[in-house]
């Protein structure tokens, strides 16, 4: 039985329950994707245009955003050029991806991603796509050392947030890197240090020093891991860091980075990272590391003041 309870009712209306279950587990995902694509067909057969323009004004999915453009695209450009002098290679990525890029890679709740036909979905999280990028690449043309992508990309998310400033399309700036492991969590610790520099360094143009913190959530307690992570404390200097035990994290491995700013009397969680097992999944080879990192560029644009 799912445990989405409007699937549930849904079903119950359906003379026959059992053919649902027979479309899920038997039928191929082209012939899937012939069914949806041929309902679909059909249900817009019988719609209008002021049925259509009604949707556009209702859908909270297809609203603009009142972020200026121009200065967005800008910044944007900005963000990529200076990425790519810290040694990431920009890219452009396509709006859909794989369908399963979140839940399979990352355990991330379908529900929580807009899916799509033709076996896509609606790209939720750049930083998963990049891993694909990177698994791909390191498959078909295997370098040595580091490889890093950089990105920016319109994120479409299915969750409803009640805070009028997060809205269920946004634009994110990403990072992902990915190598082999050297022990030591040499690759971790180097790729921390290159993330959160250059995260900090794009959100000081934005807010003042001062306002400006991180704190690092520990997975496990680690004491090797934590000396490591204080001792890389220098590459920071000037910023407070505090560590915290989480257990419950699932998402990272190892640790999770988070970098705030205060805006007001608010402590706004603007940027996150950390190492993450994807390359290794998509790859089959466990000695692969990967580490990834996005900040909210839109949201940086709405509260910060200079570019």
């Amino acid at each position: 039985m799912s445990n989405n309870p409007s699937f549930e009712k849904l079903k119950s209306k359906i003379p026959d329950p059992a053919s649902i279950d027979y479309l899920i587990e038997e039928l191929s995902a082209s012939e899937f994707g012939s069914l949806i694509l041929e309902i679909y067909r059909q249900r817009v057969e019988k719609m209008s245009p002021s049925q259509v323009l009604r949707d556009f004004g209702k859908n909270r999915f297809t609203q603009p955003l009142k972020v200026e453009p121009i200065q967005l695209l800008k910044t944007e450009a900005k963000w990529l050029k200076k990425a790519k002098k810290a040694g990431f290679t920009p890219i452009l990525l396509s709006p859909v991806s794989p369908l399963g890029t979140c839940s399979a890679v990352a355990k991330v709740n379908q529900n929580n991603v807009v899916s799509a036909l033709r076996n896509t979905e609606v790209v939720a999280d750049a930083t998963n796509v990049l891993a694909l990028q990177l698994s791909q690449d390191l498959k078909n043309t295997p370098k040595p050392g580091t490889q890093s992508y950089a990105t920016v990309h319109r994120h479409v998310r299915a969750q409803h947030y009640e805070n009028p400033n997060f809205t269920a399309h946004f634009g994110i700036f990403c990072l992902a890197s990915a190598g082999k492991n050297r022990g030591n969590f040499d690759f971790e610790l180097e790729e921390a240090n290159r993330h959160i520099k250059l995260l900090i360094e794009r959100l000081e143009k934005f807010f003042p020093r001062d306002k400006i913190s991180f704190k690092f959530f520990l997975r496990d307690e680690n004491p090797a891991l934590r000396q490591r992570l204080q001792d890389s404390q220098n590459t920071w200097t000037g910023f407070p860091v505090t560590f915290h035990s989480d257990s419950s994290q699932q998402y990272y491995q190892l640790f999770q980075f988070k970098i705030y700013a205060k805006v007001g009397e608010n402590l706004i969680d603007f940027a996150d990272g950390g190492p993450v097992d994807w390359v290794a999944s998509l790859s089959g080879n466990k000695k692969m590391r990967c580490f990834i990192s996005g900040i909210g560029l839109e949201l940086v644009l709405k509260l910060g003041g200079s570019m």
